[in-house]
């Protein structure tokens, strides 16, 4: 595994990152939108507060060059705060993140994948998901209503960068988009929880497959 840890990593320090700076094109066109503060009424995070854990059967992979599965564990510490580990299936630590108030925390990494570049990747996937902070926030309502697909489109900032988030008619977030960089889906609601996500990177083949086992 440690060989063709090592190929992937080297395989992500090479890329040049490439952010497009629009909307995706799935996205578009899109109408005059209204300017609102997401609230409690208006957007529901994926991972409300106050849960206890989230176990995912996961599948990181870099195209046809690299596979590692596992389980991956998202648990809140407190409000604000949450740590993250993923592990193969033969009970290895991969990595042991945590992220809250005081920002990025390693707590465990192997030393294969303790790369700047991996990091800040990894971070940024999960800050897109955990989306802390939204709520308060300023952002553009855009409404799409067709026979076929009623959604709301959400423009906003998320760590500095625009991201695009798109609800159904239930207020369920179905995707994530860091500009053009990053698309996040989320599918097969239950009980307001997403059984299915998956994290697809566009400048680079790289994705990472989550399907709950437990909450």
């Amino acid at each position: 595994m440690q060989v063709s840890l090592t190929k992937f990593l080297l395989l992500i320090s090479w890329v040049l990152f490439l952010v497009g700076c629009g909307a995706p094109k799935q996205l578009q066109p899109l109408s005059k939108g209204q300017v609102v503060t997401l609230s409690k009424d208006n957007f529901k995070p994926i991972f409300k507060d106050n849960f206890k854990s989230f176990l995912f059967k996961t599948t990181m992979a870099y195209g046809d060059k690299f596979e590692q599965g596992g389980m991956l564990m998202l648990k809140q510490l407190s409000e604000g705060n949450y740590r993250t580990v993923f592990m193969t299936k033969f009970g290895m630590t991969l990595f042991d993140f945590e992220f809250g108030k005081n920002g990025f925390v390693v707590h465990k990494v192997l030393k294969e994948m303790n790369k700047k570049v991996f990091l800040k990747i990894i971070e940024e996937d999960i800050e897109m998901l955990l989306a802390r902070d939204l709520l308060g926030q300023k952002a553009t309502f855009f409404e799409q209503d067709n026979p076929l697909k009623k959604q709301r489109i959400i423009k906003t900032t998320l760590n500095q960068k625009t991201h695009f988030l798109v609800q159904n008619q239930h207020q369920q977030l179905t995707e994530i988009h860091k500009k053009r960089a990053v698309s996040i889906s989320l599918s097969n609601y239950v009980t307001g929880i997403p059984r299915a996500i998956n994290i697809q990177h566009h400048n680079i083949p790289l994705s990472m497959k989550l399907l709950l086992l437990k909450h």
